[in-house]
């Protein structure tokens, strides 16, 4: 892991949605998080905390993934990661004063990583807002991460550890998969690469961490009320022991709820596991990912 700049955690991520108001019900009325405001060109922000916002959807005609975006535990840090990415020849773009104060950052640049051509933003500043949030379907907890179905996990996971601040908690046989953790932040992972056949890199995932069990079994019972498809789960990984439930929205993003992820401490943090393959060890209380509409799940977008 050759960077200096350490991660505090996965700030937000941004989609290209289809239709914005069915994304946004589903956001508010489905997920449990709160409207936080609109952005330029009918952007909407949504949250789950005292953050300015945890996703951002933007009205496009194609739905898919945008980018990524990361806290840094300092300024000194944002300073340290900037100076790491022109080194190694990212060519680092400062973000306009205007486009940060309408995300709600203080500064901060994106860079084009150069194994799947996504962007990644970081920064170390959100602003923050005292109001309590208003929708109390779902208690969350604050951690998020977010997985990409790509053609070749290892080339991504080497990238990522060597050039970029992450660490791997686990990795599937063949590395058909990994788990990523954006050092030092605890979490069992912030990001998986996920190998599966498919013609182009695509969205797969993202999840946000509740508080109890009861948000899960509240929001399985809720998505019927709603016609809501399940993708997995209820289940719970051998990896990071979370209980698990996945579900898709309007454009067939998966959006997920996940409770009791395993925490690492930031010295003396075991070693990754190479975790089998066998379906019948896929998840611990034998749940079943839908394959069904799996042709649906969003292209990658980039730039």
């Amino acid at each position: 892991m050759g960077v200096d700049f350490r991660y505090r955690r996965l700030g937000y991520l941004a989609l290209n949605v289809s239709d914005i108001e069915k994304s946004a019900a589903f956001a508010t009325n489905v997920f449990g998080m709160d409207a936080a405001g609109e952005g330029a060109d009918g952007a909407r922000f949504f949250r789950i905390g005292p953050q300015h916002h945890d996703v951002m959807l933007i009205p496009a005609e194609k739905p898919g993934f945008v980018r990524s975006s990361w806290e840094l535990e300092t300024e000194e840090d944002l300073d340290r990661a900037l100076a790491h990415y022109q080194r190694i020849g990212l060519a680092p773009q400062l973000i306009p004063q205007e486009e940060a104060a309408m995300l709600g950052l203080e500064r901060a640049f994106r860079i084009v990583e150069p194994k799947l051509n996504t962007v990644w933003e970081y920064y170390a500043r959100m602003s923050y807002t005292v109001a309590p949030r208003q929708n109390r379907l779902t208690n969350f907890q604050g951690g998020k991460h977010y997985g990409l179905v790509i053609p070749d996990c290892k080339a991504v996971t080497d990238y990522m550890v060597e050039n970029m601040g992450f660490l791997v908690s686990d990795y599937l046989e063949g590395w058909r998969a990994s788990l990523l953790r954006a050092f030092p932040n605890p979490n069992h992972h912030s990001f998986a690469p996920l190998q599966f056949p498919a013609p182009r890199p695509t969205f797969h995932h993202l999840a946000f961490m509740v508080d109890e069990i009861d948000d899960i079994g509240k929001l399985f019972n809720r998505i019927k009320r709603y016609d809501v498809q399940i993708q997995f789960g209820i289940g719970r990984h051998p990896t990071s022991g979370s209980i698990h439930l996945y579900i898709y929205d309007p454009d067939y993003f998966v959006w997920e709820y996940t409770l009791g992820m395993e925490q690492f401490p930031e010295t003396g943090a075991r070693e990754p596991r190479r975790m089998s393959a066998d379906p019948a060890n896929f998840d611990l209380w034998d749940a079943v990912p839908d394959t069904q509409h799996a042709a649906k799940f969003p292209g990658l977008v980039t730039g």
